[in-house]
Order: structure tokens, then C-alpha cells, then sequence
């Protein structure tokens, strides 16, 4: 497969950052909850971890609000990857985060050599809320983790992209990639 680097986003948590793995080190230093990263099978995770909802709840925030400020780090081959995008046609990420900014500033933290310029993220506040942004910008390609995501852009003519995470394995029709280097090789980078 072969992407077309000028009509392709990406997905924010699960594909460009390494959240779920932060997730689970908060969750392990500030709480004592033993949590394994291969057995989050499920993307709506709280139905398979035990843990409070407060716990949860708190780390979401963190996650959610200040992700520049704790060290989520950028997944597998980002950190080379993004920079070339950015200079050939700019990054355009949709997230289902309910602000950009967040985001915007982990991207001045870990990237500081993208112009910010080049940077464009647009926070849906829900997943399902992400087709209409992604239409609305002649976007052809996405990569996501989550699968009910990938579902909804097929039936939209948009070809999902499917970045491997543990609760992505059930049998599903779209393309896989594993890290950037993946995904440098099919926008031919």
C-alpha cells in the first residue's frame, strides 16, 4: 500500500503519542496498580482494569490536559518521521480530545524543529466527530488505532489505517502498521 502524504492525518493518542503506556506508568507511581500494557485488549479500557474510577478519572485528566507536562513520549519512529512530513506538506492531526492546545504544546516539547505553523490540530471532542473534519480537508488516508474509528471512515470513502495496539487485534479488513517506520515506508519517505 501506498498513501498519498498530501491527503493523509493522523490519529494523536495511540499513533503519534505513546499514551497508554504513560497511562499505565502514572497509574503504577501515583496509585500501586499493576497494570499490563499487552492486556489492554479492549480501547474502552476501563471495562478490563481494575482500578477506581477516581484513580482512572484523574490520570484521564492529567493525560488530557497537560500531556506536555508529563512525559508521554512519541511512538516508535515519530520523532524521525514527523519532521519530514512536516516539511513536505505539514501535519494535519484529528483527535477525539476535547482541545487542540494540549496537543499543540507536546508538539513544542518533543518536536521544537516543526514550525508550528506546519502543525494543524483539530480536537473533535469525539471519534465520531472526526469524519466530517477529515472530509472537509480532502483527507483520502487516516491512521488510527481505535477500529470503531476505522469502520466509520471506510463507509465514508476514507481508507483507514490501522496503527497496531492490543485492542486492535480482533480480525478486521484494513491495512496494519506497526510503527513510523511503517508508516514512512507506505507515504514513501
Amino acid at each position: 500500500m501506498k498513501l498519498d502524504i498530501e491527503k493523509t492525518a493522523f490519529d494523536f493518542d495511540g499513533v503519534v503519542a505513546d499514551t497508554f503506556r504513560t497511562f499505565i506508568d502514572i497509574a503504577r507511581l501515583k496509585y500501586g496498580l499493576d497494570i499490563d500494557y499487552e492486556h489492554i485488549t479492549e480501547y474502552d479500557f476501563m471495562n478490563i482494569i481494575d482500578a477506581r474510577r477516581e484513580a482512572v478519572e484523574d490520570i484521564i485528566e492529567t493525560l488530557t490536559h497537560r500531556p506536555h507536562e508529563v512525559n508521554i513520549r512519541p511512538n516508535k519512529g515519530a520523532a524521525e518521521v514527523l519532521p519530514k512530513i512536516s516539511s513536505k506538506t505539514g501535519l494535519l492531526l484529528v483527535t477525539a480530545r476535547p482541545y487542540s492546545e494540549p496537543v499543540l504544546l507536546w508538539f513544542k516539547r518533543h518536536f521544537p524543529q516543526i514550525d508550528p505553523a506546519c502543525i494543524k490540530v483539530f480536537a473533535t471532542g469525539d471519534s465520531t466527530k472526526k469524519l466530517p473534519v477529515l472530509k472537509e480537508h480532502g483527507i483520502k488516508y487516516f491512521v488510527d488505532d481505535r477500529l470503531d474509528t476505522c469502520y466509520m471512515l471506510e463507509k465514508a470513502d476514507i481508507i483507514p489505517v490501522v496503527y497496531n495496539q492490543p485492542w486492535n487485534k480482533d480480525h478486521h479488513p484494513f491495512y496494519c502498521v506497526n510503527d513510523w517506520v511503517d508508516i514512512a515506508y507506505i507515504l514513501g519517505l
